[in-house]
């Protein structure tokens, strides 16, 4: 595969997480991570915290009406949350996020994919942002807003070590400045 343009760091994973197809000619991978492993349950939180109140209310309820359907809610809102956590297992294996020396890219699904990307030079900001289940497993999602509000904004959900990766993007995007504009000094 393509060399990285970047010394190894603890956030880069290998090579092959990266689509063939998906590099132009010029393009050298700078990073290509997964999501944390931390995505399956901060994204499945909601259903899970839902299926909880709703099993803790069966349950009260059946402590004064031993002969009703609680053993039955009990098992839907258990199913609910496994349901749930095996959908964000493969929305997980089918999340990359790449980085190269050119474009920032995020490549979603396994049956259908969803490749949405921009070029580096024509990103304004890249914004770190983390939710409450987030910052409880120390990860964050970074979203890249382009220079017009029509352009699409690329987000990187739920990245481990989000300090270091939003510095990385940070480098490659003012050296990708840099290289359309060799006049600009460092």
């Amino acid at each position: 595969m393509t060399p990285s343009a970047e010394p190894t760091s603890k956030v880069q994973a290998p090579g092959y997480l990266v689509p063939a197809n998906l590099l132009g000619d010029n393009e050298i991978i700078v990073l290509a991570i997964k999501p944390s492993g931390w995505f399956v349950l901060t994204s499945s939180l909601p259903v899970i915290a839902a299926a909880a109140v709703v099993a803790a209310g069966a349950y009260l309820v059946g402590l004064y009406r031993p002969y009703g359907p609680q053993q039955a809610i009990l098992s839907f809102c258990a199913a609910a949350a496994l349901v749930r956590m095996v959908v964000a297992c493969w929305q997980w294996v089918g999340r990359t996020y790449v980085l190269t020396n050119h474009r920032i890219i995020s490549v979603r699904g396994l049956v259908n994919v969803s490749v949405t990307g921009a070029a580096l030079v024509e990103i304004r900001q890249v914004v770190l942002s983390a939710a409450v289940p987030e910052r409880l497993f120390g990860v964050a999602s970074l979203f890249c807003v382009g220079e017009s509000d029509s352009d699409p904004a690329v987000a990187w959900n739920t990245v481990s070590d989000p300090q270091e990766v939003h510095e990385v993007i940070d480098k490659a995007i003012r050296r990708a400045r840099r290289s359309n504009h060799p006049m600009m000094s460092t």
